[in-house]
């Protein structure tokens, strides 16, 4: 995933539940002057199919990194 707002996104390990239903993992990445930093989540929800819950994954990941930007701005 390119660069969203000076960090990466990365979509890991699909997965099938038994119950047929999909969830998708993600990473995102931050890389400052001296170290970089990830934070580790997984899509909220119920998903029929693994690109929805890669699409579920990538929105929560960026809404994420808004909230992060915002709280930054308000300090």
């Amino acid at each position: 995933m390119p660069d969203y707002t000076k960090r990466w996104i990365e979509l890991r390990r699909r997965e099938r539940h038994a119950n047929g239903n999909w969830s998708c993992h993600y990473v995102i990445f931050e890389f400052g002057a001296r170290a970089w930093r990830c934070k580790k989540g997984c899509a909220d929800g119920i998903y029929r199919t693994p690109e929805e819950a890669e699409a579920a994954a990538l929105t929560q990941a960026q809404r994420l990194i808004d909230s992060l930007q915002s709280a930054v701005s308000v300090s």
